[in-house]
């Protein structure tokens, strides 16, 4: 069985920002809608987890972008799903420019749910007939997340209707949006990300209050943001996010 496959996207000025990048919450669109289509031709899309009442999460992303992706009308995506675990399933993703020059890649890791209970659901009795995952040397490191140890910007903003996706719960392309846009317009402006490491701990649904900190170290290499995404009811962290520009 083949476990790669891969599309071009054509990119919308709406998918860029001001600088003309496209967008890190475009790019999660993109994984997100590859690596749908990737596991509905393999056996575990949406037809098989929706059937079952299931939904895959994503649990991380490692994004290590090795060029600005700023002024692309088109962007060549491929995946390669890894296999599982005992609990997770792997997904890796090459992006490339028209020209086949080598963009970026970006390592994931996934669980399946039960919609009704909200537990992970082990693979072995879920996807039992998935190959299992097999590292490689080639394979990304996932970077290190560490907490944050001062807030030097904080915005808050409501979980809306239209940040819930099919699963009842906000999707996993927001909280980069919700992270990102509690930074000062001139960092944006002035550098591109180049490795994101986002790690997503619990759901946040309709109605939520959300809270964005983030914590700017300078570095020989460039900026460096720590991001703790919030329940304001809770207090508890949801998501956590490392950027290096």
């Amino acid at each position: 069985m083949d476990y790669t496959l891969e599309k071009q996207y054509d990119i919308k000025y709406y998918e860029q920002n001001v600088k003309g990048d496209l967008k890190e919450s475009s790019l999660l669109n993109f994984l997100q809608d590859i690596a749908t289509i990737s596991a509905e031709s393999l056996g575990f899309g949406p037809t098989y987890v929706f059937s079952r009442n299931y939904a895959w999460v994503v649990l991380k992303y490692h994004i290590e972008l090795y060029k600005e992706l700023n002024a692309l009308d088109k962007l060549l995506i491929k995946t390669e799903s890894r296999g599982t675990t005992k609990l997770y399933a792997f997904r890796d993703f090459e992006l490339y420019s028209p020209d086949k020059t080598l963009l970026g890649r970006v390592a994931s890791a996934w669980a399946l749910i039960d919609m009704d209970t909200r537990k992970v659901l082990p693979m072995q009795n879920a996807l039992n007939f998935v190959k299992p995952f097999e590292k490689r040397e080639s394979d990304l490191d996932y970077g290190k997340i560490e907490p944050l140890t001062k807030i030097d910007f904080q915005k808050e903003f409501e979980v809306r209707f239209d940040d819930i996706d099919v699963n009842k719960h906000a999707n996993n392309c927001n909280y980069i949006i919700w992270a990102l846009e509690a930074l000062p317009c001139e960092l944006r402006t002035k550098y591109s990300a180049k490795v994101i490491d986002i790690k997503y701990k619990k759901e946040l649904k309709k109605g939520d209050i959300v809270i964005s900190q983030a914590q700017l170290e300078e570095t020989q290499t460039g900026p460096v943001t720590l991001h703790s995404i919030k329940s304001k009811t809770t207090g508890e962290e949801i998501t956590a996010l490392k950027i290096m520009w």
